[in-house]
């Protein structure tokens, strides 16, 4: 079975290779330079053979050798020394360095935001029992909270946007995973790709690198070096050939090369072979050895061997490295051109411009001319009234007229074109790169807001539909390897068994570069209208600490004094608990009316108000208005009442 799978696997490996880059893509038969599998069990002879034809291979190839000059070129510009300038020359160049600006005002925005890792389980593999729900639940809960932190520790978003320099001056990013036996966590770091040794038949695409191996010039101390061959167990004669090289000196640096295949690893300096081993990132199945039982008579018995599988995240051994490529077209694995590179051109124009203008500047200072004749001077005097003259200084001719003895040259003024000329390819390099609507000069053009916003957002789509894609790839590579380290180093997920399968991803558009006022006023609206949370308010608004802001918050509604310290604030508090307190223990008041009182409630009443009476006389009073009212209603109505 396992061979069937080998050799389907086989089958998307090195495809369409090219011998070089010169054999045809249609090409058929063999089309590259004939190598060994690289097995463990080669003699150190044989090993030392292959991998220095490996060696050979790519330092002979046309590959390496036009893109070691395009690193070069673009790290020059990159730098702003485009000119050659002698040592003794102690003057700064002149140069407009477009190209530096325009590049570090992309990578901000390509690596504005961390990646965001998803955890989930792939699809089908959902258990129907509850319990076991509950369990592989909490499982991708607890991992997707261990990558957040350790993507913090790494300083994931530093690490994506020196990525992204690299590939734009070296015109390929490169990562190394691997274990940090110090802090007891995955690591990753970037490599610069001129330190490593590539396959030149291989290309990288979508699907990552084709090559069947990598190598890598590492440079470790030589006491470092011999504790690494000591606890994994280097190859006879490995120690003495360090101590030899470096005598006692064991803090001695010495570089060697580290290569890599899917399944193996080795490392090779000169015509030994240090170390050699098994890829030590993968979880090889294993036997254990049966359990022994003891029957009621005493006898031992030993159960047949175990064959434990080894639990992976990866479906198949990968060599620990990751690669960011974008203008690729599958011919070789490197990219064919860069940003930098299409803007070479465009830099020496800017450059030709500049020079011509400062040399038009330089000839507007009016030089003077001198008649000795007319003026009655010699050289050595005529030197002497044109120094005085640009100092502002009085100057006595003996005869002659002033206007006739001495003149003023100046140059014409440039035309305007020159100028519109260099602004033209100055907004040319910058819209190569994307960045022309996120420059204080790009908006300045633009006088309406909205034209500066519709500027900002071409901008925006420019960048995230082109290289925040490929990164956000690259991230999810990077966090897939981390979660491979945990299963293979870390004891908690090592261990574990019956680990669910998962799939890790980076959440859809998490590194597309966002306009901060944009964001922030579409949260001001969702969180007015109800439907946001103070906390994931303050997330968006970028506040520093979201989770405190939006507990002060509520503890300034529901419970302020567990949130003021301030004794004032507490004494205020204080008494006006007292007096809520007070008003809750008096009744409640009672209103009457005074007419519908008894007459010793109404003498009562009109007693508190200073008037004395008492409840006969009130109750005869009472008798007789109503004995009145009832003679009225009685007598007929005259016509004068009508």
């Amino acid at each position: 079975m396992n061979q069937i799978l080998d050799a389907f696997v086989s089958l998307g490996k090195n495809i369409n290779k090219l011998n070089g880059g010169k054999a045809d893509d249609t090409e058929l038969g063999v089309v590259s330079d004939k190598f060994p599998e690289l097995e463990l069990e080669m003699s150190d002879e044989d090993l030392v053979n292959l991998t220095t034809k490996w060696k050979k291979s790519w330092d002979d190839s046309e590959v390496k050798s036009t893109w070691e000059e395009h690193c070069d070129e673009n790290e020059k510009y990159w730098l702003g020394k485009q000119f050659y300038q002698s040592k003794a020359d102690n003057n700064r160049p002149d140069v407009d360095n477009a190209i530096f600006e325009a590049l570090e005002t992309y990578l901000p925005q390509v690596t504005r935001r961390n990646p965001e890792a998803m955890v989930s389980l792939v699809t089908g593999t959902e258990p129907e029992d509850p319990q076991e729900k509950e369990m592989y639940d909490k499982f991708v809960k607890d991992l997707k909270n261990t990558l957040g932190d350790i993507a913090d520790d790494l300083k994931f978003r530093l690490k994506l946007k020196k990525v992204a320099r690299h590939w734009a001056i070296y015109v390929l990013g490169a990562a190394k995973v691997s274990w940090d036996a110090n802090k007891d966590i995955p690591k990753f770091e970037i490599t610069r790709a001129k330190k490593l040794i590539l396959d030149p038949d291989s290309t990288i695409g979508e699907d990552g690198y084709t090559g069947n191996r990598i190598g890598e010039y590492r440079k470790l101390e030589a006491g470092k070096i011999l504790s690494v061959l000591e606890v994994t167990g280097g190859e006879t004669g490995a120690e003495k050939v360090i101590k030899k090289l470096v005598k006692d000196d064991l803090g001695t640096e010495i570089r060697f090369i580290e290569w890599w295949t899917e399944e193996y690893m080795c490392w090779v300096l000169g015509k030994e072979v240090l170390l050699k081993k098994k890829n030590p990132h993968w979880n090889y199945d294993r036997t254990e050895a049966g359990e022994t039982q003891v029957d009621e008579y005493g006898i031992e018995t030993i159960g047949e061997d175990v064959q434990v599988e080894g639990q992976n995240h990866f479906p198949i051994p990968k060599m620990p490295y990751v690669f960011l490529a974008v203008f690729n077209l599958g011919k070789q694995p490197i990219d064919e051109t860069s940003l930098i590179g299409q803007n070479l051109s465009n830099q020496d124009r800017l450059n030709k411009r500049n020079r011509q203008i400062d040399k038009n500047v330089d000839s507007m200072n009016n030089g003077m001319v001198v008649s000795l004749e007319r003026s009655g001077l010699n050289k050595e005097q005529a030197s002497g009234v044109t120094e005085s003259l640009r100092k502002g200084g009085t100057v006595a001719i003996p005869s002659g007229s002033p206007r006739e003895a001495i003149d003023r040259m100046s140059s014409p003024g440039i035309p305007a074109d020159v100028y519109n000329d260099r602004q033209d390819t100055r907004n040319r390099l910058s819209d190569i790169f994307g960045v022309r609507g996120s420059t204080p000069a790009g908006l300045g053009e633009e006088k309406t807001v909205r034209g500066k916003y519709q500027n900002r957002a071409l901008d925006t789509d420019r960048i995230g539909g082109g290289v925040s894609e490929y990164l956000e790839q690259f991230a999810d590579d990077v966090y897939n390897w981390i979660v491979q380290l945990l299963y293979v180093y870390d004891d908690k997920y090592a261990t574990m068994e019956g680990k669910p399968k998962i799939r890790i991803t980076i959440k859809e558009g998490s590194l597309l570069p966002k306009d901060s006022a944009t964001i922030a006023n579409q949260a001001m609206e969702l969180a007015a209208a109800g439907k946001m949370s103070l906390i994931d308010l303050y997330k968006a608004l970028e506040r520093p600490n979201p989770e405190e802001l939006a507990a002060n918050a509520w503890l300034e509604i529901n419970a302020p004094e567990a949130l003021y310290q301030d004794p004032r604030v507490a004494q205020v508090i204080q008494s006006r608990q007292q007096a809520q307190a007070g008003a809750e223990e008096r009744p409640p008041s009672i209103s009457i009316s005074y007419k519908d009182t008894t007459p010793d409630i109404k003498a009562q009443i009109l007693q508190k108000v200073g008037i004395e009476s008492h409840p006969e006389g009130i109750a005869a009073h009472e008798e007789a208005k109503e004995l009145k009212i009832q003679e009225q209603k009685a007598q007929p109505m005259s016509k004068n009442d009508i």
